[in-house]
């Protein structure tokens, strides 16, 4: 699909199956700063009043908006996930506009939406004297909506949280229940709502409003309006809001564990255990396994690897010395991969190595099967976020082919038709 031009109408086929004609002009002076402001300026014609669409139909028109350069859409500061470097990224322009413009139906990027959903909380929540609910259900909203909870939250970030029956309303937090499946309610009572989660004290409050602001933006905010950069230092991946959200988007929480991710020394030597575990008496000559504390290549797709096999001697300190093969552990994407959530960090190494090991036997062989399946992965992902389907490059070059043939012939047809009368002459002759 082409990319819009500002100032002509444009077709939006909308996460709800709706469709919408739009037409966008940047401003002059100061760009919107949302949507609605957009409208309301006159930079943006729509055929319908978006202030009554689901509210991700319209977020994602005003994802839309921003890439094309019609709404203010800021740079983003962060501190890389890999190599911990202070960068300064720009979402707007990475945003893969095409399955934004048309959904392409995939069961994990294009979730449906406009739907009414219940969602679990970490802890039970006490709501007065109706009993305990460990469920929350969110109604569908509208962009309106959205716009009032902008109004109640307000502009000042450090203020408190103004936690009463119109925030709750706002959000759309229409019940608390118990139980799996289709839950038992509770209570539907916005004033109840709010009772119960002020009641909680700081900790529990903190993981009950994590997890609303969390299934918010799983009902609301499709998957595609993250925008997917590479960090110009190391080349990791950073999955970016293009827009700001009205609540600050929170990843998945993990509860403590109590335990704490080895220190390199232990690593190393918890890494040297498992690898006499895996190769036992038939340590392959020349193959050596080294932890590696600095900054973690990425693969083709932009993720710090766990590990990594090289048929080569790495630039290390000496500690692999007359080993032409090695596979290394990256220790840092083991400890932030603990970070994120706890695991069996004894397991994580061994699968690593035995993966590893898959590579070196390939390179042995002559071939390295593994290798071209997971470069294989990477573009089938790629294509999916920038929502080219496969074939689609042929196509465009059967496409292309076909229409540059018919321009051919319908230039020279009068040429070949004299050919044609040239060569059946000379037939008639040779009879």
């Amino acid at each position: 699909m082409a990319r819009p031009r500002l100032g002509a109408p444009f077709d939006l086929t909308l996460p709800s199956g709706a469709k919408a004609e739009v037409t966008a002009r940047r401003s002059p002076t100061t760009l919107p700063g949302d949507l609605v402001e957009a409208i309301e300026l006159g930079a943006v014609q729509v055929s319908t009043d978006p202030k009554d669409w689901p509210l991700a139909d319209a977020n994602v028109l005003e994802t839309v908006l921003a890439a094309l350069g019609c709404i203010a859409a800021p740079h983003v500061p962060l501190t890389c996930r890999n190599c911990g470097e202070s960068i300064e990224i720009e979402p707007a322009s990475a945003v893969p506009l095409a399955p934004l413009l048309a959904p392409l139906g995939d069961p994990e990027l294009d979730p449906p939406v406009d739907r009414v959903e219940w969602h679990a909380f970490d802890a039970p929540v006490q709501v007065g004297r109706k009993g305990t609910a460990d469920r929350f259900r969110l109604a569908r909203r509208t962009l309106r909506d959205r716009v009032r909870l902008e109004e109640i939250l307000g502009d000042d970030e450090t203020a408190p949280l103004p936690l009463g029956a119109p925030l709750i309303r706002a959000l759309g937090l229409d019940a608390l229940g118990v139980g799996e499946g289709e839950p038992r309610v509770v209570t539907e009572s916005a004033i109840a709502i709010a009772r119960a989660l002020e009641g909680l004290d700081d900790e529990a409050f903190g993981l009950a409003w994590d997890t609303i602001t969390r299934a918010y933006d799983h009902q609301h905010w499709p998957p595609r309006l993250l925008a997917p950069v590479a960090c110009p230092h190391c080349g990791a991946r950073h999955d970016v809001e293009v827009v700001e959200r009205p609540l600050a988007f929170a990843p998945e929480r993990s509860g403590s564990t109590g335990r704490e991710f080895p220190d390199l020394s232990e690593f190393t030597s918890r890494a040297d255990a498992v690898t006499r575990e895996v190769f036992g008496d038939d340590e392959p000559n020349g193959l050596a396994v080294v932890v590696e504390d600095g900054v973690p290549p990425c693969d083709d797709g932009g993720e710090p690897l766990l590990g990594s096999y090289t048929p080569d001697v790495l630039p290390t300190d000496g500690r692999v010395q007359g080993a032409p093969f090695v596979i290394a552990l990256y220790y840092r994407t083991f400890r932030s991969m603990w970070d994120d959530e706890p695991y069996d960090v004894d397991a994580e190494i061994r699968e690593t190595i035995e993966h590893e090991l898959e590579h070196h036997e390939g390179f042995l062989a002559g071939h390295d099967p593994l290798d071209d399946e997971e470069r294989a992965a990477i573009v089938t992902e790629h294509q999916r976020l920038a929502g080219i389907r496969p074939g689609k490059e042929l196509a465009a070059s059967a496409s292309w082919l076909a229409t540059d043939i018919g321009r051919f012939l319908r230039a020279t047809w009068p040429i070949w038709l004299l050919v044609l009368v040239a060569t059946l002459l000379v037939l008639a002759g040779d009879r």
